[in-house]
């Protein structure tokens, strides 16, 4: 069937949803996640970072109640990735970091806020393409690197669990100590191991009279302190080898609760470092700042620990030059534009200099960055500071780049990059959204293209909803049914079609296929989580 575009326009006039479109580099996985782990603060951040800074930062609470409350959200970070690790089993491959941890949290071993109140804050950031489990991941790679820490390689492709694990066995306060080995040896960490990981999760945080009385006595409960928290170390909300130092010296908080609580019977922390004759305590203690690298190896051995059918994808690395934002759509003078941002990532001080991009076909234009810069955590090139961001906006008519099948960016002190385009087919942004649990999308493609079959097209979405038992969303995907509908341009058809989606709680994903391959992707309702 063939109607009109008009209607359709009109149809579709409502306030457009905020959307990310088309050109992931070098996939929207990876592209996501580098955003939420290099775009800290500033312009374009990714707000992921919001929620451990200043790093004593509670997420759940605002003003007077948060600071009273004691309760730390990096420390949670840090807690909830321990806790959906814990029961792994690397022999039967199978636990690990895979977000089960949503379903577990009835478990006595799981009590406290840290759960709850993490998914809380990740749920809008989960969409088709990355996963809770990916995200629990990075909430300890940002709770090390933003707290004083070094970072942690980051590599993505977990998948989220279904179900709860029906492995039990996180260590708990009265857990004994051949017990609390033997769960740890299950997860695949020897003795020493075992050691070093607490003492670097318990480097930061505090353990709560409200959720533990068996551990902190509650005359720790005060107007100041409404949940009587009692602190690992002196430098609660700094990631540092302090624990160490005071255990060993048995100065400030003496190692933490676990190792001094009124209650011998939870001394857990206590029994663990003591297990060897305070060996690798000792070992951690003359470390120094070597206590980073340790911490840093470990915890990456933890969020990489997953079920042996996951297969963990490349290292993702700091992009120094990244395209993002980048689409095509129908300006209002009908003109088909690619449009979007170069985003580019400075070691040091802002050079100020222009960006030029060229495109295949000879096209080139030079950019002016915008005024508003970001900032990162990542120290580039042994630069003792933070990087900084910079981006210059481009939007160019398909006339000028037609034939273009890739670009080229270049910038002073910066090695030229090379970027991939296509404009066989595409989503349009301006006429694609969500409204009232309905999601409209408006495709094209070059009719005029000898390899472009439309009985081939078609369109599906992706939408994160709720589930039950857990606060992780789970995804479901939709067909879109499309019409063929006339168009301002010639040479390129047009297809629109609605389907019924269920609330979402990210992102909803479009996708564009031309038979099994993928055409192009759009992030609609991106909010919170997007650009």
């Amino acid at each position: 069937m063939r109607i009109s575009l008009g209607p359709a326009i009109l149809l579709l006039g409502v306030d457009p949803v905020p959307c990310i479109a088309m050109f992931y580099y070098p996939n929207p996985a990876a592209s996501s996640l580098e955003h939420i782990l290099v775009d800290n603060w500033g312009a374009y951040a990714s707000n992921f970072s919001s929620a451990i800074t200043p790093c004593d930062n509670y997420v759940t609470e605002v003003g007077l109640p948060a600071i009273n409350s004691h309760r730390t959200t990096s420390a949670q970070w840090l807690r909830v990735a321990f806790h959906d690790f814990a029961t792994a089993d690397v022999a039967a491959g199978t636990g690990g970091i895979d977000a089960s941890i949503g379903f577990e949290t009835f478990r006595d071993e799981n009590k406290g806020s840290a759960f709850n109140d993490s998914f809380t804050f990740w749920r809008p950031f989960v969409n088709e393409f990355v996963s809770m489990a990916d995200l629990l991941a990075v909430g300890t790679v940002m709770s090390v690197h933003l707290c004083g820490g070094k970072y942690i390689p980051y590599q993505y492709g977990r998948i989220d669990a279904t179900e709860a694990d029906p492995m039990t066995g996180v260590p708990e306060p009265g857990t004994s100590v051949d017990e609390t080995l033997s769960q740890f040896e299950r997860a695949g960490f020897n003795q020493s191991d075992a050691i070093a990981l607490t003492a670097c999760g318990h480097t930061i945080g505090s353990t709560h009279a409200g959720g533990f009385p068996e551990v902190v006595q509650q005359s720790a409960i005060t107007p100041n302190n409404t949940n009587g928290a009692v602190n690992f170390d002196t430098s609660r909300a700094v990631f540092d080898p302090l624990v160490v130092h005071e255990y060993i010296d048995n100065t400030g908080q003496r190692g933490g609760p676990l190792v001094t609580s009124y209650n011998e019977t939870s001394r857990s922390d206590l029994r663990l470092y003591a297990s060897d004759g305070n060996e690798t305590m000792l070992e951690l203690y003359a470390q120094g700042d070597g206590f980073q690298e340790t911490c840093v190896g470990l915890l990456g051995r933890l969020i990489n620990t997953v079920p042996s059918a996951v297969q963990l994808r490349p290292t993702i690395e700091p992009s120094l030059m990244k395209p993002i934002n980048m689409t095509w759509d129908i300006a209002s003078d009908n003109q088909l534009v690619l449009s979007g941002k170069i985003r580019v990532l400075y070691a040091d001080e802002i050079l100020g200099d222009s960006v030029s991009v060229t495109f295949s076909n000879g096209y080139a234009e030079t950019l002016v960055s915008e005024e508003d810069t970001g900032s990162s955590a990542f120290k580039l090139k042994d630069s003792q500071t933070g990087a900084t961001t910079q981006y210059f906006r481009f939007s160019i008519p398909s006339t000028s780049i037609s034939g273009a099948s890739s670009f080229t960016v270049t910038a002073r002190g910066f090695e030229a990059q090379v970027f991939q385009i296509q404009s066989q087919g595409f989503v349009l942004p301006s006429l694609t959204k969500v409204v009232n649990n309905t999601i409209t999308v408006t495709v094209a493609a070059r009719t005029d293209d000898p390899d472009f079959d439309p009985s081939l097209l078609s369109v599906r979405v992706a939408t994160p909803i709720t589930q039950p038992l857990t606060l992780a969303p789970k995804v479901v995907r939709t067909a879109v049914h499309l019409a063929e509908v006339a168009g301002p341009l010639k040479g390129i058809g047009y297809w629109t079609g609605s389907a019924a989606i269920e609330t979402p709680t990210g992102a909803v994903s479009v996708t564009m296929l031309h038979g099994v391959d993928v055409v192009d992707n759009l992030l609609v309702n991106a909010a919170v989580a997007g650009w």
